[in-house]
């Protein structure tokens, strides 16, 4: 009876929860659907007040002319239609009969319309002359087609010193269009939406511009509309109706019935308690004598408490290593055997760095056994204060990485040799083109000329032979030359990145004028950028910076010929700016840009965005690669940020300063592992 009591407790006191859990879960339904709202209630009020300004400037003006002729209503209506592109016509009718129309054109069966005679429109005609007050009518079937929104304003002309009626300005605008206007957002997905004329007296003749009137039946959220022609209300509701209950309703009644049958079994639960405790304790010494590697736990005072077969064997037989010993004293018995290669001849020392060594992953050295195994050591710490340590057999995974190591070594040095070999005849070649590009200067060419200026009856002749022959040549020889350049650039960037990658690769910073570095830059890539008819906009503030001037100089040309080759149109920008402690170099251009998902790759070697790309623009993708490793070696950074379609920005950042690095005294053998 008692749990059956505490049952029916919790069911209805989470029958209550859930119910006022569903009504604020309505309430902010309604509230987020209002906000949404708002935004169509502006977009109406903006276009209604704009529109219903212009109508009652056009109003007073024929309200002073009543006797306006078509030429004069044409230049006062064309500025209304000039700023309203859902316009279809803009009528007047002197004693409800129109008699002009702008435009005219496409609107001519408007002409003439006699409203007292048009029983779908009078209705409202007849009551905005008697109020005196503008209306809104649609949607509307117009005369000459289509569906139209009309706004009219009665017009009153003084006569006398007595006012009396002239007649009806309407403006029609295109229903569809208007709609779209004040609703662009995709709310009507989501929503079934209406809005109507609020009338005081719910007169059927109230108008509905939006949405089917049954809506309103649903409990909608409503929003009132005030604007110079009437009173409006916007209303809402969910495409699918209101949720009768919040989500996860059927989760949260499951939650509290298992919470009641947690009640109901509590008892049994503690009963059962001892026994399931012990069960655990003999699968967790199951679990980890299963493992394949070495498992050990140290209570918060530092002795052991837990450990597998793998940990006692990894020490010997003849180790400390047994429950109830100090983790310390493990620790000094590896020292005493030598298995921490680091530590042999400064034992105390060492032992001091372990004891403060960080227990929070952050460093998991090495530890080399006799038998020349290498263990991978990983010490964590618990909330309660004890050690959890794990120590992993790494020896066939290091020889791998050894052997990839020496492999790569052995590709880059091949590469390094390769370049270097292909760039000095490529050189030869270079010069002899340049040579023969200039082929008019040579000797035997001098010689040849100064032969026909002895022969004048033979040089009519054959001058222009020789100057197609010579012409020829050069054309020739440019193209040569500028493969030629392009090659050797190619093999230039293998070459440095093989240097990068074997570490040969040094960098010789000096003090330097900002000037001096961007200068030359800019005098280099100036007629490139401009010859393919793109802005250049260079601006560098002052100031001076310790670095390798060339590198950094290959960076910023490196950086600008990429935005050149990827820019079609707009500008390439160079802007240089600096603080007290660093200099940024920012390259921005308006090209093609990068894909998000390849922006975080372009500074990988050999990397091309895509395969058109690189068929299209060409390069070995190891220049921004290369730029990289000069600006991580100057200690700065060199990063990229891209917008498809619109342009990258590439920024390099250097220190102006030299950095003052501490000389380290920690060998590699002392970062190898500070635990048994």
């Amino acid at each position: 009876m008692l749990i059956a009591a505490v049952c029916g407790i919790i069911v209805a006191f989470g029958k209550k929860i859930e119910n006022l859990s569903y009504q604020t879960y309505l309430q902010s339904l309604r509230l987020n659907a209002t906000i949404e709202l708002s935004t169509i209630r502006e977009q109406f009020e903006s276009e209604m007040v704009d529109r219903v300004l212009r109508i009652t400037q056009l109003a007073s003006a024929l309200s002073e002319n009543p006797d306006m002729n078509q030429t004069e209503y044409n230049i006062k209506a064309v500025d209304f239609l000039l700023q309203s592109n859902d316009v279809i016509n803009i009528a007047a009718a002197p004693d409800l009969v129109v008699s002009m129309v702008f435009p005219k054109t496409g609107n001519e069966a408007v002409l003439g319309l006699d409203y007292r005679a048009n029983p779908a429109q009078y209705p409202k005609v007849a009551e905005a002359m008697r109020t005196g007050r503008g209306q809104i009518d649609g949607p509307v079937d117009l005369v000459q087609g289509g569906r139209g929104l009309i706004l009219r304003q009665p017009v009153f002309t003084k006569r006398n010193g007595q006012t009396e009626p002239w007649g009806l300005l309407s403006v029609v605008l295109d229903y569809d269009s208007f709609v779209d206007n004040i609703s662009r957002s995709n709310l009507s997905e989501r929503y079934d939406i209406v809005l109507r004329e609020r009338r005081i007296d719910d007169a059927p003749t109230a108008q509905v511009l939006l949405g089917d009137i049954d809506a309103l039946s649903q409990d909608p959220v409503v929003m009132t509309l005030n604007i110079p022609l009437g009173i409006w209300e916007l209303a809402a509701t969910p495409a699918e109706g209101w949720p009768q209950r919040r989500p996860q309703f059927y989760w949260h009644w499951a939650l509290r019935l298992a919470f009641t049958s947690l009640v109901a079994f509590g008892l049994m639960y503690v009963l059962r308690l001892a026994d399931n405790r012990r069960n655990a304790e003999s699968r967790l010494q199951n679990g980890i004598e299963a493992l394949h590697h070495g498992f050990v736990m140290f209570d918060p005072e530092g002795r052991l408490i837990a450990m597998n077969q793998k940990y006692a064997e990894m020490h010997g037989p003849s180790s400390v290593v047994k429950i109830g010993v100090k983790y310390e004293d493990i620790v000094k018995s590896s020292l005493a055997k030598g298995v921490i290669r680091g530590a042999v001849g400064r034992e105390e020392e060492w032992l001091e760095g372990w004891r403060n060594r960080p227990l929070d992953g952050s460093s998991d050295p090495e530890q080399v056994l006799p038998d020349g195994r290498i263990m991978q050591t990983s010490d964590r710490l618990m909330e309660d204060g004890s050690v959890v340590g794990l120590r992993i057999d790494v020896t066939d995974l290091k020889r791998a990485q050894q052997a990839a190591e020496a492999a790569n070594k052995a590709k880059t040095d091949f590469m390094g040799v390769l370049s270097h070999e292909l760039r000095t005849p490529l050189t030869v070649i270079l010069g002899h083109a340049r040579l023969a590009r200039h082929v008019d200067r040579l000797p035997p060419a001098v010689a040849l000329h100064e032969a026909l200026k002895a022969h004048p009856e033979i040089a009519e002749e054959i001058e222009p032979h020789l100057k197609s022959l010579t012409g020829q040549i050069v054309n020739m020889m440019t193209r040569l030359e500028r493969s030629g350049e392009h090659l050797l650039s190619l093999i230039s960037e293998i070459l440095d990145f093989a240097k990068l990658e074997s570490g040969s690769q040094a960098i010789q910073p000096t003090q330097n004028d900002i000037n001096e570095i961007v200068g030359p830059v800019e005098d280099q890539m100036r007629p490139m950028i401009e010859d393919k008819g793109l802005e250049f906009d260079v601006s560098v503030e002052p100031g001076e910076i310790y670095a390798d001037a060339n590198r950094v100089r290959q960076v910023l040309i490196n950086l600008v010929g990429n935005a050149t080759k990827f820019t079609q149109t707009g500008s390439i920008k160079l802007h240089v700016v600096m603080d007290d402690n660093l200099v940024e170099f920012s390259v921005a251009d308006t090209g093609i840009g990068i894909p998000e998902d390849q922006v975080s790759r372009v500074f990988e070697a050999f990397h091309q965005v895509d395969a058109s790309s690189t068929r299209q623009f060409g390069g070995t993708g190891l220049g921004l690669a290369i730029s990289r490793d000069i600006a991580e070696m100057h200690g700065g950074t060199l990063t990229a940020s891209s917008v498809p379609g619109q342009g990258s920005t590439f920024v390099l950042r250097l220190p102006r300063e030299p950095e003052e690095s501490e000389e380290s005294t920690e060998t590699p053998e002392e970062r190898q592992n500070m635990v048994a």
